[in-house]
């Protein structure tokens, strides 16, 4: 081991979760004074950050073109991207041959013996080290002398695969003359490392075990020390992924080169890998320039070579008739490409400039998209197709809506996305009856939920959007409650939407720089056991943030966001994922995202239409007997009801009509109604009444399960799909025969088995497991099976390039 003690710092998060905890609870520490104020100074010299992509799942497969179908004169008018400020070291690694590399920036030109072999980069050229041996020495050493409160930042681009049996420097520096080492790598798990310690021996070691870069793809690293904060940081494309506080006692100042591939003076810890553009600043870089560097996959080069282009992002495979599709293509490529759609549906565009892609379908169906991005070197081509569903007939700008009306299981739908919200068995809420079909219980102490893949969420500063829930609580707890916020810990971005301590609406919105203001306190109270509309909106053309409540302006906020709101970090529903939760009491339904600032007169409309349409069902039941199930219901005081459609679904996901009941109304007395359906599925049916009203608007009574004995039929869910190579697909079966043997299957279409293992189904007869993917496997369709003695279920996987 290069490190002989851990010494594991946290005072930094720590303090940030005590702060954040301040924030949640309406408390500003006096420390956040000084701390906006730094980050203000730091702000001042931040680049702008990318426009956040939504897209990170998809299949899609990249076509290299040779010929350029652009001029070299026109490509050359496109702007190159100039280098942050204080870059003193710029080694790009594109020398075709090896022994000796240009520092674009200084003059420290590194050489080597036992030199890397050239190779194709993600910009122009770069290094392939065998870990055997390979290495290059930086014996100019001047801007790596560094004081206890030195500010710098290393970053650089990397792709490797596998483990190793020890740790792997990248680049490092150790001193014969004094205890210091510092270096930059990845450990025998693949985890990355950053470990400094000075020269008196003190310091310590940050690891991220969350975030592996041995998947065979190129990841954006880089190290910070902010030695004003006394802070270090480690960021992994773009993001970061660990920072702790540490006051160091002795200097970073010797004799010694810096070595990138190995730590040289011990000629070990040799690097297994391909590496590009290694970039050494004067100062520390901010968070905004981090997202920038990284660029979401795409970079932001800034060297002398010219790049062939290559699409970085995946793209989004999937729609919903009528409301917007936004897919912004990210390509590397220098000078800066020109994109182009070279196939596409009727009424899709391109920004030739920035990539992206605009269309609203009007039918659903699958479309065939090619995408092209092209300069003076050369040109590139995505090809994917979007599936589209028919849409719900909502307003425009929708992109996400749980329902929560799942009666069973730990996920719960999104329908406009692929991005379910989850939760583990024990945080599971509990089914109720919905202002508009079933909704979610939540008690107030364990229960959540959480929204993985939240890129729409990840707002710009300039983006506006509206947040919409039902909700009803007769709780009196006396702290703050989350109904649906986000706390990143990769930033100090932070917001929530709930309520107060004394049961007032509430709506908390700061950036990635903890930048911002909340709003609420005021208005009616939430806690009157009744169901009330719930409304956050920014309206970033107005700089203003407002809270609604049934309709109606409660408060209005006015604040120019200077950051984004990006994050890896989930949506929590339900609570906050910070110490003590600050858990929702109550219940919960409809939750909506859209991508724009409803108006006063669209929020007061929406309210109006569902709450005047709720319709409050006595009791909807059903049971199976004689190869029936029988559906019977009663309404009270049924003023302006139509009819009733009954619908049945396999899955509890998508429904069909099956019948219709019309109403006995209107009537001030109880109505009771029966309906029969002659031809139900087998195992489990779900159903639900569409209630329909005489103004033609329909809400949806809450679902019901019902079973009866013979093969019942499984929901099998394989996530996310599609999936790169190296990933990780949780597998999800239900009913199942409990503690059953059974076999799991991976084949290609052709048949041909990739992988067999004997499994077991668990006691409640699912089946739940994590299969890891190799980093070999080739980008296709593959069959998923599980084959126990009654059935044999499967699924297809795709396996994206």
């Amino acid at each position: 081991m290069i490190k002989t003690m851990y010494t594991w710092c946290r005072l930094a998060k720590s303090r940030k979760r005590l702060e954040k905890k301040e924030e949640v609870t309406g408390a500003i520490s006096p420390y956040r004074s000084s701390h906006i104020f730094l980050s203000l100074l730091l702000t001042l010299i931040c680049y702008s950050t990318p426009k956040a992509n939504a897209a990170n799942v998809g299949s899609s497969f990249n076509k290299l073109v040779t010929e350029p179908e652009v001029s070299v004169e026109e490509a050359m008018l496109l702007a190159e991207t100039p280098c942050p400020d204080n870059l003193v070291h710029h080694f790009g690694l594109d020398e075709k041959e090896s022994g000796a590399y240009l520092d674009y920036k200084g003059a420290a030109n590194p050489s080597c013996t036992n030199c890397p072999t050239p190779v194709e980069g993600l910009f122009d050229g770069a290094q392939q080290f065998n870990g055997k041996g390979n290495s290059i020495t930086i014996n100019e050493i001047q801007n790596f002398e560094w004081g206890p409160n030195s500010n710098f930042t290393i970053e650089f681009w990397v792709k490797t695969t596998g483990t190793s049996s020890e740790e792997q420097v990248i680049i490092g520096r150790s001193a014969s003359d004094s205890q210091f080492r510092w270096w930059v790598g990845i450990d025998a798990a693949g985890n990355t490392v950053f470990e400094m310690y000075d020269a008196m021996g003190i310091g310590f070691r940050m690891l991220e075990r969350d975030v592996k870069i041995n998947d065979g793809r190129w990841h954006h690293v880089a190290v910070v020390r902010d030695g004003i904060n006394l802070m270090n940081k480690l960021y992994i494309d773009g993001y970061k992924v660990e920072e702790s506080k540490f006051t160091y006692k002795g200097n970073f100042e010797s004799n010694s080169p810096v070595s990138i591939g190995s730590m040289s003076l011990l000629n070990r810890y040799f690097f297994s890998g391909t590496l590009d553009e290694v970039m050494v600043y004067k100062r520390a870089l901010g968070e905004n320039e981090m997202r920038a560097r990284y660029n979401n996959g795409a970079g932001s080069y800034c060297g002398p070579q010219n790049v062939k282009p290559v699409i970085m992002s995946a793209p989004i495979l999937f729609g919903v008739e009528g409301q917007p599709y936004i897919y912004d293509v990210q390509a590397v490529g220098t000078p800066a490409v020109q994109h182009e759609l070279v196939a596409a549906p009727a009424g899709m565009t391109i920004n030739a400039g920035t990539g992206e892609i605009n269309w609203t379908p009007t039918t659903a169906g699958s479309f065939d998209v090619v995408v092209r991005v092209r300069n003076a070197v050369g040109q590139a081509e995505q090809a994917f197709k979007i599936e589209v569903k028919a849409g719900m007939g909502e307003k425009a700008g929708l992109t996400h809506h749980w329902m929560l009306h799942e009666i069973m299981g730990t996920r719960y739908k999104d329908f406009y996305t692929p991005y379910d919200a989850i939760c583990d068995e024990p945080a599971k809420p509990t089914p109720i009856t919905g202002v508009v079909s079933g909704g979610q219980r939540f008690n107030g102490t364990d229960q959540g939920l959480d929204v993985s893949n939240s890129s729409n969420f990840n707002w710009q500063s300039n983006d506006s959007f509206t947040i919409e829930l039902w909700m009803r609580s007769s709780s009196d707890e006396g702290e703050n409650r989350v109904i649906i916020g986000r706390d990143a810990s990769d930033s100090e971005m932070h917001w929530w939407l709930g309520m107060d301590d004394k049961g007032f609406a509430r709506f908390v919105l700061l950036d990635i720089g903890w930048q911002g203001n909340y709003i609420g306190d005021t208005g009616p109270l939430l806690t009157d056991g009744r169901w009330h509309q719930l409304v956050a909106v920014r309206d970033a053309g107005a700089s203003a943030t407002r809270l609604y409540v049934d309709g109606q302006k409660i408060k209005e906020g006015n604040f120019t966001y200077p950051n984004s709101f990006a994050s890896m970090s989930p949506v929590n529903i339900g609570y906050l994922n910070l110490p003590g939760g600050y858990h929702y009491e109550g219940d919960l339904d409809e939750v909506k995202l859209f991508g724009r600032a409803l108006s006063d007169a669209e929020i007061a409309e929406r309210f109006e239409t569902v709450y005047n349409n709720i319709v409050e069902l006595i009791r909807f039941e059903g049971s199976y007997g004689n190869k029936v199930v029988t559906l019977e219901w009663e309404t009270q005081t049924e003023l302006d009801i139509a009819h009733f459609v009954v619908e049945r679904s396999e899955d509890g996901v998508t429904f069909t009509e099956i019948g219709t009941v019309e109403s006995l109304g209107p009537s001030n007395s109880n109505l009771n109604y029966k309906f029969t359906d002659t031809e139900p599925v087998q195992g489990d049916g779900f159903y639900r009444l569409k209630i329909v009203k005489e103004s033609g608007y329909a809400t949806y009574s809450n679902i019901i399960l019902v079973s009866f004995k013979g093969l019942i039929s499984s929901t099998f869910y394989l996530y996310p799909n599609p999936i790169m190579a190296g990933g990780e697909v949780k597998i999800e079966v239900d009913n199942l025969e409990p503690d059953a043997k059974a076999i799991l299957l991976v084949s290609d279409l052709a048949g041909k088995r990739l992988l067999q293992e004997d499994i077991t189904i668990g006691a409640d007869g699912t089946l739940n497991l994590l299969l890891p993917l190799p980093t070999t496997i080739r980008p296709g369709i593959y069959n998923i099976s599980v084959m126990t003695d009654v059935k044999t279920i499967s699924r297809r996987l795709i396996v994206a390039q």
